[in-house]
């Protein structure tokens, strides 16, 4: 960023899938929200559509799964179109571990810290012990760079942490206790900011928590990975393919087939799919600038 060679959305993430979003639309293309898929409908080993869980289905000249890459090759196509390179990615590959991420609204300005500080560090009074992870203290990203995400004289702070999935999902079990547990690491982090911030807990406008069944729930992501593969000696550079073995018409894009994962990698995928669609379609890749 200092360079210049890296840059920052103003209002996050969700502004830069909404200007993909807009240029879609701009280009005519069609958006169908809280349309869960069912099924990738596929007619003589070529992909021909989708069946949404409402039963109604979508045709389409080529399918592209941009979503988790687990449920599209193992649930939406039962595995059929899996070889074992396919299933060698997803039973000895690592995937980037599941998150804890909690958000808090409050209601003041730190106009006393840079503008850019992504690990203020704060400690907790008692260690907090989840699985078989001890934190006595964590780092707190205080988003003073970016005015979007809360309204004036507010500031929007969030803290995440690695955790284990197997155990969140264990605990899911007791509805009661799985909520017990999200209110107490918040309390925790409040606890831990007012040592740091006097007053401040006063001033919580909000407070969330999400955990890796939050993200599963959401996002569908594989054991509820917020970035699809880890990048490591092995999968730094690896060059997964798009499409899966005897199957036409398919493409895939999107975290599970960039290892490394981000929102520009996975955007950046998805312009190469377009690009092997034209060409297999004879066409020719034309961009402009909106």
């Amino acid at each position: 960023m200092n360079d210049g060679a890296a840059g920052y959305p103003i209002g996050g993430s969700l502004e830069f899938s909404k200007a993909i979003e807009r240029r879609y639309l701009d280009l005519g293309g069609e958006l169908q929200y809280k349309a869960r898929v069912a099924r990738i409908l596929v007619d003589a080993n070529k992909a021909v559509g989708v069946r949404l869980e409402d039963g109604s289905e979508h045709r389409a000249d080529f399918v592209v799964a941009a979503g988790d890459g687990h449920a599209a090759i193992f649930d939406l196509l039962e595995g059929k179109y899996a070889d074992d390179t396919i299933r060698g990615y997803y039973e000895k590959l690592t995937p980037f571990p599941p998150l804890v991420f909690v958000a808090l609204g409050i209601n003041r300005s730190f106009d006393d810290l840079p503008v850019l500080i992504s690990s203020l560090h704060v400690e907790f009074g008692r260690p907090l012990q989840l699985a078989d992870r001890m934190l006595n203290g964590i780092g707190l990203h205080v988003f003073n760079q970016d005015p979007g995400l809360a309204p004036s004289g507010r500031t929007m702070v969030v803290c995440m942490f690695p955790t284990d999935y197997s155990w969140w999902k264990s605990l899911h079990q007791d509805a009661q206790r799985y909520h017990a547990v999200k209110e107490e690491i918040a309390d925790k982090l409040i606890e831990a900011i007012e040592r740091r911030f006097p007053g401040i807990g006063a001033q919580i406008e909000m407070r969330d928590v999400a955990t890796p069944l939050t993200f599963e729930r959401f996002t569908g992501n594989w054991k509820g990975s917020f970035e699809g593969w880890m990048t490591t000696p092995h999968t730094w550079m690896l060059n997964m393919k798009k499409n899966l073995p005897g199957l036409g018409n398919f493409w895939m894009c999107g975290q599970w087939v960039e290892p490394g994962g981000g929102l520009p990698p996975a955007a950046l995928s998805g312009r190469n799919v377009v690009q092997f669609i034209c060409a297999q379609d004879r066409k020719s890749f034309v961009t402009t600038v909106p």
